[in-house]
């Protein structure tokens, strides 16, 4: 997966290292792309190419999510420096739909060639490429797409090479300028948008060790989230496939609200507040209604349909397809999502206390917990999302006594004591329940399923919502089960049992960075470190993951860049990092 991420929050952009934009939805992250080569060669691209082959390196400016790629055939060389305009100014910040993409000689006389082949809405019909004065437009039914630049357009659209004797620009635009920009606006913008991006960098709290995972892990997560509501995304692309040549291809442009504690456990860690609080926000609005019907997963607004179709005129990535857009998770029943709601609601307002809580929280928890209360005996899809069964999940089980044990937590803590009465017996029932029906003597385990003999990896949280202790010997037990059962070449399965597709047939890199979490709960830092250092050098050259590993080969597979896997790495480091000595103060 050779890609980097640029992006300001509104959308974003994958950038091969070759120099071509293979993936772009605009205006915002869920709408139809511009450019989609990433799923299909004809998917449209944005390509700057050197005309003599080379050597190809690239990094991320420091502290920023700003690309840099320098080309060098050993006399000739230059480096394209790739952004999405973002800064502060007043009280606002500024997001422009823009992508700016600077060329800068660095030695001897170096000539490029650019491809600008947009397809509009997924590539589905056609899309005019027009020359106009000063700019080049791509345009398809009601939308249009501008490209501005100080180099000739001809040879754009002719895609001759064209000598690079100085520093030039290309501007791509989802708004027709009022003004053609200049190089200076371009570089003002570019100025701008590293200040920015070095700035937020600089307000992380970094650990002793690990540090640059987490910074590069951090950005990525803040290149995730949709400013304009609060949501984060799971991820920025779909359908990359999460094994090569199958199925399993789904959609993650959209927000999934298990990912809520694991994000604000996260950006907390790293002294960031301001997108915690857009995220509990968010939320807000969504439950802002009693009536609504509570779904894993939301549009970046808020949306609730979110309507799966296939896209059969795109071959997918690798010839993987079908090509998804929409998700039918929104539609599934998945009783661990009161528990991760409310698990957020109490970290963000008592344990971290953030912000105090107001009134219209505690009607949104008790709505939740009683909804829990009501639904933890039903069967449901899991966390995993299986499409076609119902059963009883033990870890949905454990989210459902999260859900009763919060609400609790935050009613002793808000003085309702009624609330206390009434939902104390329910958690214990709940708890109750998941020990006598979620171990399993035969595999000396929890099982995945109430009295099964499969292992899931999702029962590697239940120490961290507190279930269970880390002295408790089924814990201990479990661990070293799923340690011994889920792990092949070094990197661990979510299960191995056969679910909707089938075997699965990769790991789930969420799933690895539990286990070291929970082989450090039971004394084995070692290993758990190891584990660790096994995952990190598995991201791709710039430091980037996606959702899944190839177990054969240790390639990227599934959607990219990943929020759960990138909020993983960041709280595992900084569990990794608990016993390190504090390092010195920095200089002054």
């Amino acid at each position: 997966m050779r890609y980097g991420i640029i992006g300001n929050c509104k959308t974003a952009a994958l950038v091969h290292e070759s120099g071509s934009i293979d993936w772009l939805c605009f205006p915002k992250f869920d709408s139809p792309s511009v450019f989609a080569a990433l799923l299909d060669p004809d998917g449209g691209h944005f390509a700057i190419h050197p005309t003599t082959p080379g050597s190809i390196h690239q990094t991320y400016l420091p502290g920023t999510n700003i690309l840099q790629t320098e080309f060098d055939d050993g006399q000739n060389a230059f480096c394209l420096i790739d952004f999405m305009p973002r800064y502060r100014e007043g009280d606002a910040y500024k997001k422009p739909l823009e992508i700016v993409r600077l060329l800068k000689p660095l030695r001897g006389n170096p000539s490029v060639r650019v491809s600008f082949e947009p397809r509009m809405n997924y590539a589905r019909g056609e899309t005019a490429i027009k020359l106009r004065k000063g700019l080049i437009t791509a345009s398809s039914e009601l939308e249009s797409l501008y490209l501005y630049s100080c180099l000739d357009m001809n040879k754009i659209v002719s895609k001759e090479p064209i000598p690079l004797q100085k520093e030039v620009f290309l501007l791509l635009s989802y708004h027709e300028k009022l003004s053609d920009p200049t190089w200076s606006y371009a570089n003002d913008l570019f100025q701008k948008t590293k200040s920015y991006w070095e700035t937020w960098a600089s307000h992380c709290h970094l650990p002793p060790l690990y540090p640059e995972a987490v910074l590069r892990s951090a950005l990525a997560l803040k290149l995730l989230t949709y400013e304009d509501s609060g949501a984060i995304l799971a991820a920025a692309t779909t359908s990359l496939p999460e094994i090569i040549g199958e199925q399993r291809n789904w959609d993650y442009r959209y927000c999934w609200l298990r990912d809520a504690s694991l994000m604000l456990e996260a950006l907390k860690s790293i002294g960031h507040f301001e997108e915690a609080r857009g995220f509990i926000h968010f939320l807000l609005k969504i439950f802002e209604n009693r009536r609504t019907k509570i779904q894993i997963v939301y549009g970046i607004g808020g949306r609730t349909s979110l309507e799966e179709t296939l896209l059969p005129h795109l071959k997918g990535y690798k010839n993987s397809g079908p090509v998804r857009i929409g998700n039918a998770a929104c539609q599934m029943q998945q009783n661990d999502i009161f528990g991760e709601v409310l698990n957020t609601i109490y970290l963000y307002y008592f344990h971290y206390q953030i912000e105090p809580m107001p009134e219209e929280v505690w009607s949104m928890v008790k709505f939740l917990v009683n909804t829990s209360a009501k639904e933890w005996r039903t069967p449901d899809a899991g966390i995993w999302e299986f499409r076609h069964r119902k059963e009883h999940f033990t870890f949905s089980k454990v989210l459902a006594w999260v859900a009763l044990d919060r609400g609790i937590q935050i009613a002793k803590k808000t003085g309702k004591h009624y609330a206390v009465e009434n939902w104390t017996p329910i958690a214990r029932e709940i708890h109750a329940d998941i020990v006598a029906k979620g171990w399993v003597k035969s595999i000396h385990a929890y099982s995945q399923i109430y009295g099964s003999k499969n292992l899931d990896a999702s029962l590697l949280m239940m120490h961290r919502y507190g279930f269970i202790k880390a002295t408790d010997p089924r814990w201990i037990a479990t661990v070293n089960r799923c340690q011994e059962m889920l792990v092949q070449n070094g990197f661990v399965f979510r299960y191995t049992n056969p679910d909707d597709f089938g075997k699965p047939k990769s790991a789930f890199i969420v799933a690895g960075l539990w286990l070291a979490k929970a082989l450090l709960s039971i004394g084995k830092r070692e290993e758990a470190r190891e584990l660790f250092d096994k995952t990190l050098s598995h991201a791709n050259h710039l430091g980037l993951f996606s959702e899944d590993f190839d177990v054969d080969t240790g390639e990227l597979l599934g959607n990219f860049p990943q929020a759960y896997s990138h909020m993983a790495i960041i709280n595992t480091a900084m569990a990794l990092n608990q016993e390190v000595p504090p390092s010195p103060p920095p200089f002054k």
